[in-house]
Order: C-alpha cells, then structure tokens, then sequence
C-alpha cells in the first residue's frame, strides 16, 4: 500500500454576496484535479466578511477562515459616486475604487498573522477576485507556492504540481 501525498490549497475571495460560490467552485475545482485515492487534499479559505457567514459540511477538510475588513468611510463614497458616473470620470472612479478596494483586502489580510501563515503554507494558493491578488501577490516573499488568479490558473498549477 502507497502512503497519500498532499497538497494544501488556499483561497482568498472578496466577493461579497458571492464568496459560497466561489470558494464552492475553486474548491470542486481542486479536488477534481487530484485522484482522493492518491492524494490528501486540505484547504484554508479566507474570506472577507462576517464569522459564520459562511459553511462547509463538516469534517471537511476545508477550513473557512474570516477576515473582517474595515469600513470605507466618505472617501469611499465619494469615489463609488465617480465610478457610477458615465465617461472617463466613471473610468478614473472605477479604476480608483478597484485600487481602494484592493489595498483594503491586502490590509486586512496582513494584519491577520493566521491567515498569512495558513495561505504561506499552502502548495498553491489562489485569489478568487481582482480585489484579493494584492494580498496574494503580497505573499511571494515568504512562500513557494504558486500565486495565481483565478481557477483556470489554479487548476494548472495543480496540474503542473502533480505532474510526473
């Protein structure tokens, strides 16, 4: 008898309403790469909202982990009302906001040494929207897993891992 080899998996999602389907399928899409006969497969997934927001039947091997963001407060408001405007003040308020929001996930991300560790430990570790591949890009220095976006990306990584 074989012993199992593993591979540890991380996600980042900021999603919003959508974080379930997206940690659903990142993770469907992980365990579907990798034959549970040779293979142990364990997962963090790291979310930004509320504790309990989220579930995973349990004894699963996928850990759900939030991560509370702080509030935008005005200047957050103000540039949401640029980017709903029309034209290149509805770019610039879009492309500001996109980069607001991405140094806020990052931020958040940083100030939780768990989670770092837990996504820094992992074999491949994936961002699940634009606004968290600041944080994961942010992990290149204290790991050699693959960074990647998205779950194409993830899914070759994966691939390319466990390639003989």
């Amino acid at each position: 008898m074989t012993t199992k080899k593993s591979m540890r998996i991380g996600i980042l999602v900021n999603a919003g309403q959508h974080n379930q389907a997206v940690i659903d399928d990142l993770w469907g899409r992980a365990l579907s790469c990798l034959d549970p006969l040779e293979w142990d497969v364990r997962g963090t997934a790291a979310y930004i909202g509320a504790p309990g927001e989220l579930f995973v039947e349990p004894g699963s091997p996928l850990d759900l982990v939030p991560v509370e963001q702080t509030v935008a407060g005005r200047p957050a408001r103000i540039v949401a009302s640029l980017a709903a405007k029309p034209g290149p003040v509805g770019v610039a308020g879009r492309l500001l906001r996109d980069n607001l929001r991405s140094r806020g996930v990052a931020r958040a991300v940083a100030q939780r040494k768990d989670v770092l560790a837990a996504l820094a430990a992992s074999d491949v570790v994936v961002s699940g929207d634009v606004s968290g591949d600041r944080a994961v890009w942010q992990l290149r220095k204290r790991t050699r897993a693959g960074l990647v976006h998205g779950p194409v990306a993830m899914v070759h990584a994966i691939r390319t891992l466990t390639r003989p």
